[in-house]
């Protein structure tokens, strides 16, 4: 029942992301087209078992999550995302993509562009 609960919260988040692509923040700016690889990226990754662990290991990740809610506002709003309490509302039933962020250096790149004044808590090494 998990993975039923788990293709819902991705299929909550496809409408504002199709919304958002083809915007002006979307393919129009580059920065939209850097975010919308990005996703696209990460999506690609948490569907191989297994590689972003090593993903996360071969660059070396550090740290944890800050609450800064940046990667949860890549592009679009996450449905999911809760303003006031700065938290995930389905942390819990959360997608793997999520669970999983940040894989790689180019997603705190890509953090960046949304940084909100909070620091990531993720590092990567060198």
């Amino acid at each position: 029942m998990r993975w039923a609960t788990q293709v819902w919260h991705v299929w909550e988040r496809t409408l504002p992301f199709l919304r958002v692509t083809f915007s002006a923040d979307g393919i129009a700016s580059p920065e939209g087209r850097q975010l919308i690889v990005g996703k696209f990226r990460r999506i690609a990754i948490s569907m191989v078992p297994g590689l972003a662990e090593k993903l996360q290991k071969k660059y070396g990740i550090q740290g944890g999550c800050s609450g800064c809610g940046a990667s949860c506002n890549l592009l679009f709003r996450c449905p999911h995302w809760i303003e006031s309490t700065r938290r995930c509302g389905v942390y819990e039933l959360r997608p793997t993509v999520c669970r999983q962020f940040p894989v790689t250096p180019a997603d705190i790149a890509e953090r960046e562009l949304v940084r909100n004044g909070k620091p990531c808590g993720y590092t990567f090494r060198g």
